[in-house]
């Protein structure tokens, strides 16, 4: 018996959801997230729907309202992407009572904002969270979310997202009613903006923390928002600090908190302080240049740090209460006053030359200080001062320029004075004469120190530079150090100039002369010559010229080299009688220092029957000689030692002879040619040689 057997072969259905997209169209014109009409296909989007809100199908700026009451919105994802220049706006009514009232279960991010998208949070619930994001949550720049709710909003910034994109995306917390306290432990936002919008324009946001507070982007207070930020660990702004007004509490409890700011210190208004017994501190800690606004206020306790290689530019006159601490960088006053008010001290390392101020200092308050410093200088040089013994404000300012462009006379026991660098003194009311000024010098930034038993303090008092003393020095010569005046007086709100200065002829250069610079007349030209001196850090020279003394044009401009310190220049104009000659050296933080004036004397024949040409000598020279007849002449060559260094013997004929010299055996300097004719007539031209 034959068997049959049917063969059933199972056939496997698999299922593929697909998620998707619903697109908002607007065509009812009303603006609400319910009302089908609004999205492509006429259907409301539900739990499975990928939900897109653009301007593909309705253009410039508009407002989807989800709905109120205790309706409850389930979606998988949305995304706010408005065109370029456009808003629009998912918002979340004050009718709202549901908690959560818009949950989006999506994996990856369940909301995104792009730039132009605003999610405003308007939940009138009073408990628990209004949104609700099973996964993650994006801002990028330009985009936000706004809190204006008293819901939760914890879960909401745990899933921010921190990728590159979103650093200032912006969360705002604009919270209704009384004092609102905002997440922080562990938080990173992008920008987080705090604003009294919503409760009449007084709000109260706390927070406390014993774990790191990041935000990615800047911190906004505005006007009317007071911040009590409570958090032992520190706070990170990886962005700008912009306060418009309010006040940022740095420890309204015990903590001793720091925030750091990598961007801008901008405040246009408002208070910053601390009203506990904590001592909390800000520093700026950037990499590129930061610039510092206070035209508000800093109360109390609160120290004030700089640590930025690059350095900051101050962008108003600043204040500071407690304590201001130069770790490392340059402030640059860009000619604002930076003050230390009474009680506030100054922290910085005088022996470094990159933890000082370019400007002004104003001391308030001192009261028989022992010893103030002063950390002040100009461009990249620190030079800064200490005043002993004094009570009252005091302002101090370095100057790196010629004191003697001040004053040219020196009184008893001062043989001579810096030509490179002063200090002013300024003081309210004026002092009586039982203080001290100690001056530092910093040896060859400083013109060179060689004695310390014959440096002195000079002081300019009724147009004389007067000997202040010495009653004692610290460091060494040959290297950085200080000395201290004698009791000085003529101090008033009007200033007193110091600087550093000798009593020996033989020590101290200072220097005595910052620029050597001379001319000479050669072959109907002028060739000028400078040497600067090595404290000198000059950026370019600049040479002036002139037929009378009074109008002067620029010759020409030299780009100084590293390293080199004596430069050559030659008129070559055709030139007759006195020639009048100025040299201005500007050094890379633009101080300026000049020369003596030049003059040279240029005859109106001087070129004679020999021309040598050029004037400055690489390796070959020509002598042109014009004669009318036969004649023997002899050629010497000196240097400027006056030894002899070749002699030729020539033969000259009727006409124009050209006499070719070759000379690379010839050291670099300047040189003399003598010619001797046998009539006893004897001509001279002088010849700068190079290498």
């Amino acid at each position: 018996m034959c068997t049959r057997y049917l063969l059933y072969t199972p056939v496997l259905f698999i299922f593929l959801q697909i998620n998707a997209q619903v697109r908002w169209d607007g065509d009812a014109a009303d603006g609400q997230w319910a009302t089908a009409a609004n999205w492509v296909g006429d259907i409301v989007p539900d739990i499975s729907d990928n939900v897109l809100l653009d301007n593909s199908l309705l253009t410039g700026n508009y407002t989807v309202s989800l709905p109120g009451a205790a309706a409850s919105i389930t979606i998988r994802t949305i995304v706010l992407l408005p065109a370029a220049g456009n808003t629009i706006q998912l918002l979340l009514p004050a009718s709202s009572t549901a908690a959560p009232a818009l949950t989006a279960t999506g994996p990856g991010y369940g909301i995104t904002i792009y730039k132009g998208g605003v999610l405003l949070n308007a939940s009138g619930t009073g408990s628990g969270a209004a949104i609700a994001i099973s996964d993650s949550f994006r801002i990028y720049n330009g985009g936000q979310y706004i809190h204006n709710t008293r819901s939760a909003h914890a879960a909401m910034v745990t899933v921010l997202s921190r990728q590159p994109g979103t650093e200032t995306g912006i969360f705002t917390f604009d919270a209704p009613g009384g004092g609102y306290t905002f997440a922080s432990t562990n938080r990173v936002y992008g920008t987080l903006q705090l604003s009294a919008d919503a409760s009449g324009g007084n709000q109260v946001y706390a927070t406390s923390a014993a774990s790191p507070l990041t935000i990615n982007g800047d911190l906004i207070i505005k006007a009317g928002a007071t911040v009590n930020l409570d958090i032992t660990a520190a706070t990170t702004i990886k962005g700008n600090y912009l306060q418009a007004g309010g006040v940022f509490n740095l420890a309204s409890q015990a903590n001793s908190n720091t925030v750091y700011i990598k961007g801008n210190f901008l405040q246009a208004a408002g208070l910053i302080t601390e009203t506990s017994t904590g001592l909390p501190g800000i520093e700026l800690n950037g990499t590129g240049n930061q610039n510092i606004q206070l035209a508000g206020i800093i109360s109390n306790n609160v120290d004030f740090s700089i640590n930025n290689s690059t350095g900051v530019s101050l962008l108003s006159a600043v204040s500071f209460p407690y304590r201001l601490r130069l770790l490392n960088g340059i402030v640059h006053s860009q000619s604002f006053m930076l003050t230390l008010l009474p009680g506030c001290s100054i922290q910085a390392d005088s022996l470094t030359s990159t933890n000082f101020v370019t400007g002004a200092i104003r001391k308030e308050g001192l009261t028989a200080n022992a010893h103030f410093l002063f950390p002040v200088g100009k461009g990249i040089t620190q030079r800064w001062m200490a005043l002993k013994n004094v009570t009252g404000n005091y302002t101090v300012e370095f100057f790196k320029s010629n004191p003697r462009m001040l004053a040219a006379a020196t009184g008893a026991g001062i043989h001579h004075i810096s030509a490179i660098e002063y200090w002013q003194v300024k003081s309210d009311p004026a002092p009586a004469p039982v203080n001290n000024v100690e001056l530092s010098f910093n040896d060859v930034n400083s013109g060179g120190v060689t004695d310390m038993a014959t440096l002195r303090v000079a002081q300019l008092q009724a147009g004389t530079w007067t000997d202040k003393g010495n009653t004692s020095t610290t460091g060494s010569a040959g290297s950085a150090g200080s000395v201290i005046s004698n009791s000085v007086s003529g101090l008033d709100a009007e200033g007193s100039y110091f600087c550093l200065a000798s009593s020996d002829a033989f020590q101290n250069p200072l220097p005595l002369t910052g620029l050597s610079f001379t001319g000479v007349n050669v072959g109907g030209g002028v060739f000028l010559n400078w040497i600067t001196d090595q404290a000198l850090q000059p950026a370019y020279f600049e040479l002036l010229a002139s037929e009378d003394g009074i109008a002067f044009l620029t010759l020409s401009k030299t780009v100084a080299i590293k390293g080199q310190r004596t430069y050559q220049f030659t008129d070559g104009r055709k030139l007759s009688g006195k020639q009048y000659y100025r040299l201005r050296l500007v050094e890379k933080d633009g101080a300026i220092f000049y020369a003596n004036e030049i003059v040279v004397t240029v005859s109106a024949n001087s070129s004679g029957s020999f021309q040598l040409r050029p004037s400055v000598i690489k390796d070959n020279a020509s002598l042109f000689v014009a004669g009318v007849n036969d004649r023997q002449v002899q050629i010497n060559l000196y240097n400027m030692a006056g030894i002899q260094m070749q002699s030729v013997n020539l033969l000259l004929h009727p006409g124009n002879n050209h006499i070719p010299f070759t000379l690379p055996h010839l050291a670099a300097g300047l040189y003399t040619m003598v010619v001797t004719c046998n009539d006893g007539k004897t001509e001279t031209r002088r010849f700068m040689k190079v290498n």
